[in-house]
């Protein structure tokens, strides 16, 4: 492109100069066609970086490198002279780039699967803590309010009670902060191992692992975070747990005669015991497990053998025998399935004994169908006796959802150990080998560059024919987005007529506006070098380092450029000193300075990878030291009477240093300026629409696991992996793509409100608070929605071991309208959240979302106690207490999206002086 566009430039200058006249100085038409090559390539690689963002560190480059060329362009007398000028740029370029290159393969290299691994490492790690902290939760799980004792308020007052419980309570708190803290730190790994097993997959390298072992790898491990954070939600579930009062569990004394508080206080004291017995029984296998976790390190090569006996004490006792070490692996795996199978045995044994101490026969006493309410003259006996079974399923259906989320993530460590053990059996450990990857990553490497990582998947054609010769019809969800004012084309003009609406479409996006900002921002200054009075101040002072900084500075959204505008400047001015520093510390000698400069530049960049939010902040202060002592060096080099040949006047280091400085605040903040001019796009604003997304794509999300759940409830082999067809395996991948969007963009949203520190403040406080509590209740439902579609992944294998959940799905009622209307709800909010409008009056979430809800009443015995064991019970008691979280949570969403954009209401209400309302009505009758 800059050969071209000099090209243009010297025949403009030739077409325009008279004959006989000197080629050489200022030439209008000249300076004119390079600027026009200028913006057409500065808005190209920015609309470019602003849509790929993989590409921004090359657009990065492109930007410098086009610059470069097209401000000296005008100066450019003949075609070989600009030939020469490219030349001697591109050898520069590229001399970086291959001197990067070499140190990056030869010195210290650290490759993608490295990078790989030692995240898989301490992730790990990071699940042996987390085990760690979950049982040390559990211990303290009776101080929650789920295990709050109902007799309390019977005993003494609130006051004493506070006093009592005060230091507990801050246990409780210590213990659940270290939970939630450890829980979001794996999450982040995870999300950080999901992006890197890409790169690894892609790498040739000379390993052990081929791209299928990374592959399997990553898929295990994906395994284990879904159960383990998962189990790190009773934190939040006990919370939420909210039992009857005690009015509401009063025993009749017609029956139990003066002895109520007795008896509610043994039912208390039992279930104290039976949390204390859970815990003992986690320890064991929280213990197994650890030493699982230990052990895979130390086969698959991740820790070194004598660390790994080190941090693990259970290793220690395994490795330490006479047998050979080759007989103790193999018999690892089927020795921690035992244990695994006998905690699974002996639960099962000590709920049975609590339930039949209790009388309790099922434990889905809060369905619709077992609906209680407190106790009053006519419902006798039988509501009380009711109401303490509620009491004691809500206590029972939390251990069940504990220790199904242990076993499933037990089970998943196991697959792990096995997979350890394999690749040491089939020599996979013992040589490394030449890796290459597979056909397949390479072309969808290329795709992926071609169409963007975050494109839609194709799902067009899911409409498909089974072997019946039935048609299978999909929802809507499954094809495109349906266009509001265009029908779908009937003929092959009209399809073509929608391609060419991509165009008015394209320049109507996001990234043209950003690109346009930027080249606007970028010729606000780089004008003057193309104009004849200034085009000399402009090349003597180089300016043009002043054009690299607004480029590389602007962002899209108002918070992040204040924030990228005093980071540039403290960082810059750090370089300006720095650059002194390094200059003067060594008396200016030669071999000093460029000792030093390397140990600046190792300290530049070591706080660039420690703290990637800064890096470019940090860029452009070892950008500013290396101007100034490179050019510094270059003149002692080259001689000055070359130095001064381009027409850039020679100064000191006291001088060159404060001139660098100037010119790059003066291209961030030109940036800044051209960010918030002539209208700015705040935090709030990008928050407020990524949140709306963010909604409609969490109704997408209930929707795919609503579906999920019934497809596998109802057909044994949805789940086949190896039916490529199969319209499970599309729904599961459209789960997925739609799972990691959302994590994607709940990440993005906290990324904006950390920036919202920065905004602007004009007019009333912005809501963080509201936002903040809005992205915490988006991510609970996506975490519990996540685990709902985990647990019904056991169905389909329950369906051929056992006939339990074949009576269990013929009993059910599905009623389609109530489970579907959270989506509805969701939807709702998402529209309303997105276009700022006030929500419809009277929303109100659905309290019947539950599996067990779909249960005949004359079959309700599928449910009891009795089939605890049987294959899919513990499951169907995960997705109740999720889907009962999810319902919560949605109905806080509702709650707090009303208090941002409002309701409809027209109503009036006569409100007391207290503030409550005494009394409503409508013009047509009845209560508003």
């Amino acid at each position: 492109m800059v050969i071209l566009g000099q090209y243009a430039g010297i025949k403009a200058r030739e077409h325009t100069t008279a004959p006989g006249a000197p080629i050489t100085g200022y030439n209008s038409t000249a300076s004119v066609v390079n600027a026009i090559f200028l913006m057409l390539n500065v808005f190209g690689i920015n609309v470019l970086r602003a849509a790929r963002p993989a590409f921004s560190i090359p657009s990065i480059q492109y930007s410098v490198f086009t610059m470069v060329g097209f401000v000296y362009g005008p100066q450019e007398p003949t075609i070989a002279a600009s030939q020469r000028f490219v030349k001697e740029v591109l050898y520069t370029f590229l001399t970086g780039q291959a001197i990067s290159a070499f140190v990056c393969l030869l010195v210290i290299p650290v490759s993608s699967r490295k990078v790989f691994f030692g995240e898989a490492t301490g992730f790990l790690q990071s699940c042996r803590k987390l085990l760690k902290a979950q049982l040390e939760f559990v211990e303290v799980l009776k101080h929650s309010k789920i295990c709050a004792s109902i007799t309390a308020n019977l005993e003494s007052s609130k006051e004493e009670k506070t006093c009592a419980h005060e230091d507990l309570k801050k246990d409780f708190n210590k213990k659940l902060k270290t939970l939630t803290t450890l829980t979001t730190d794996l999450l982040a790994l995870g999300a950080k191992l999901r992006e890197d097993v890409l790169f690894a997959k892609r790498e040739i390298a000379f390993g052990h692992f081929r791209e299928t072992d990374i592959h399997e790898f990553h898929t295990i491990l994906g395994n284990i975070m879904i159960p383990i954070s998962g189990l790190s939600t009773i934190a939040d579930i006990s919370e939420r747990m909210d039992l009857p009062s005690t009015e509401a569990v009063k025993l009749p004394k017609s029956v139990f005669g003066n002895s109520s508080q007795t008896i509610l206080e043994n039912d208390q004291k039992a279930w104290t015991e039976l949390v204390h017995t859970t815990g003992t029984s986690f320890e064991v296998v929280a213990d197994v497990l650890d030493e699982s976790i230990v052990h895979i390190l130390a086969l698959l090569k991740l820790v070194p053998d004598k660390k790994a006996k080190k941090t693990g004490q259970a290793t220690a006792d395994v490795e330490k025998d006479t047998e050979p070490s080759e007989s103790k692996d193999r018999s690892f795996a089927d020795s921690l399935e035992m244990k695994i199978e006998d905690f699974r045995k002996k639960r099962s044994k000590i709920l049975h004994a609590w339930a039949e101490e209790r009388g309790l026969d099922s434990v889905f006493r809060t369905t619709a169908k077992h609906a209680m309410y407190p106790p009053s003259e006519q419902n006798g006996n039988g509501a009380s006796i009711s109401a303490r079974e509620v009491i004691a399923s809500k206590r029972l259906h939390v251990l069940l959802y504990m220790e199904y989320l242990l076993y499933s993530t037990s089970r998943a460590i196991l697959a792990a150990v096995r997979f350890a053990e394999q690749k040491v059996e089939d020599d996979t450990m013992t040589k490394q080998r030449f890796v290459f990857p597979a056909l397949r990553t390479v072309v969808k490497l290329i795709r992926g560059l071609i169409n963007g990582d975050d494109s839609n998947p194709d799902m067009s054609n899911f409409d498909q024919v089974d072997g019946s010769g039935q048609i299978i019809r999909f929802g809507d969800s499954f094809n495109g987005a349906k266009d509001p004012e265009h029908l779908p084309p009937k003929n092959l003009w009209q399809s073509f007529g929608n391609h060419l609406r991509a165009v008015p479409r394209f320049f109507g996006s996001a990234p043209v506006s950003f690109g346009a900002r930027v080249t606007v921002a970028v010729m606000s200054i780089a004008i003057i070098a193309y104009l004849k009075p200034t085009y000399k101040f402009f090349i003597k002072q180089r300016v043009v380092w002043c054009l690299a900084m607004t480029s590389m500075s602007m962002s899209p959204t108002s918070g992040s450029a204040v924030f990228n505008l005093m980071g540039n400047l403290a960082f810059t001015v750090f370089g300006m000193v720095g650059s002194f520093i390094n200059w003067y510390i060594v008396d200016q000698k030669t071999a000093g300075v460029i000792v030093f400069f390397f140990l600046f530049m190792m300290f530049y960049f070591y706080f660039a990878a420690r703290f990637p939010r800064f890096l470019t902040c940090i860029v452009a202060g070892a950008l500013t030291h290396v101007l100034i002592i490179g050019y510094e060096l270059q003149v002692r080099v080259i001689g000055l009477p070359h130095a001064i040949a381009t027409g850039q006047p020679f100064y000191p280091i006291y001088e060159l240093a404060p001139y660098r400085l100037l010119t790059v605040g003066a291209g961030v903040l030109v940036g800044y300026i051209w960010t918030i001019f002539p209208v700015p796009i705040s935090e709030v604003s990008v928050l407020r629409r990524d949140l709306g997304a963010s909604l409609f794509l969490l109704a997408n999300y209930l929707s795919c696991v609503t579906a999920t759940v019934d497809l596998r409830v109802l057909e044994p082999n949805s789940d086949d992996a190896g039916l490529l067809e199969s319209h499970g395996h599309k729904l599961d991948k459209v789960r997925h793509e739609v799972l990691v969007k959302q994590i994607a963009l709940l990440n993005s949203m906290r990324g904006n409100l950390a920036f919202m520190a920065f905004e602007p403040r004009l007019g009333g406080d912005i809501p963080k608070e509201i936002y903040q509590k809005l992205i915490d209740e988006a991510q609970s439902v996506t975490n519990y929605l996540t685990i709902i579609a985990y647990a019904s992944s056991s169905f389909p294998t329950a369906h051929t071991s056992s006939t339990w959940l074949s009576s269990f799905t013929s009993t059910r009622i599905r009623n389609h309208s109530e489970s579907h209307k959270l989506i509805s709800i969701l939807s709702l909010l998402s529209a309303s959240i997105t276009n700022g409008q006030a929500l419809p009056p009277y929303l109100k979430t659905p309290d019947s979302f539950r599996l067990s809800d779909e249960i005949t009443a004359d079959v309700g015995t599928v449910l009891d106690l009795a089939n605890v064991d049987e294959p899919g019970f513990r499951a169907v008691a995960v997705v109740k207490v999720a889907q009962r979280c999810v319902v919560d949570s949605t109905e806080r969403i509702v709650g707090l999206v009303r208090e941002l954009v409002g309701e409809v209401d027209f109503g009036r209400r006569v409100v007391c002086g207290t503030g409550d309302v005494s009394g409503s009505s409508s013009l047509l009758g009845g209560d508003v």
